[in-house]
């Protein structure tokens, strides 16, 4: 997409997450010299237009618990510009949030589990893309078949099988920013999970990452992320051999954003700290770790 002289609408469900502020800041990028209007959403009803950090509209009480939320925003976008009966054109749409059960390991997930995250996290996306159509919608989605996924990742790696699939099957609407480990409130949030687990699990899995960390010992939150660290290295670390591994940062995933702001046409892009690479097909996912794909993915239309 060129830079214009027209304003351009963007949408932003999430704007406060690390994933909307580095959207925020790639689109400021791209567009240094013309105009872009940056709509973002807050799930806090009493939310200000101050309360996203570089967003020019807020539409606040936007709560994708419930089923019209998709619908409760677009009568929010419908708002902003009273004079037309439409909502505004969006160019692309950045759908951020992602919720449902986790803390257990992937096997474990049930169809009703995976089936909470998606309502959750996927299909307020699908709906807001079919009735705002956007040129391109993007989603967030994660390494959830490495080892330190399948520990504790549940029903969430259902939810971005689904924004994956999407992506690739319907890549000229739909796609993804595979995002690596970094620090933040949520994956410290899966950690204090997992370690309270740790204490009662009947889970393989987790049995065998708490006996990992007694190896070691320490505060579990900063073994968890080396953990994870560990295994993006040895699964990607051969085609990166020149560059080491680092955490993934906020600015990762904005320079990602530029990328398919700026044309990358790949239905997925990988970034794990400076590792960048486009992805053309599905990961192979072991069919006894994900044992319910097919059945979740065909109640969604796949």
């Amino acid at each position: 997409m060129q830079n214009t002289n027209h304003s351009l609408n963007y949408l932003i469900v999430g704007g406060r997450s690390e994933a909307g502020q580095s959207a925020i800041q790639a689109i400021r990028e791209h567009h240094a010299n013309a105009a872009a209007r940056i709509i973002a959403t807050s799930s806090a009803a009493d939310a200000g237009m101050d309360s996203v950090p570089g967003a020019d509209a807020v539409i606040a009480g936007i709560d994708l618990n419930q089923p019209d939320a998709a619908e409760s925003l677009m009568q929010g976008l419908r708002n902003l510009d009273p004079d037309t009966p439409e909502p505004p054109a969006i160019d692309v749409l950045f759908f951020t949030p992602a919720f449902g059960p986790i803390g257990y390991p992937i096997r474990a997930a049930t169809v009703a589990d995976a089936e909470e995250a998606i309502q959750f996290s996927v299909a307020p996306m699908r709906a807001l893309a079919d009735g705002l159509k956007p040129r391109l919608t993007v989603g967030y989605s994660a390494f959830y078949w490495l080892p330190h996924a399948r520990v504790g990742y549940g029903s969430m790696s259902y939810a971005k099988v689904l924004l994956d699939t999407l992506a690739h099957e319907e890549s000229e609407r739909f796609r993804a920013i595979r995002g690596g480990t970094f620090r933040s409130p949520a994956t410290r949030g899966i950690g204090l999970l997992l370690q309270r687990a740790l204490k009662t699990t009947e889970h393989l899995e987790l049995k065998e990452l708490g006996a990992e960390y007694k190896k070691g010992g320490g505060k579990f939150s900063d073994f968890f992320f080396k953990y994870a660290f560990s295994h993006e290295a040895q699964a990607f670390g051969e085609q990166f051999a020149q560059t080491p591994h680092r955490p993934t940062e906020r600015d990762d995933l904005k320079q990602a954003t530029l990328r398919i702001l700026q044309g990358e046409d790949a239905p997925v892009l990988c970034v794990i700290g400076d590792w960048v690479w486009p992805e053309n097909q599905m990961p192979d996912l072991d069919a006894d770790v994900f044992r319910i794909k097919d059945e979740v993915l065909n109640r969604h239309g796949f």
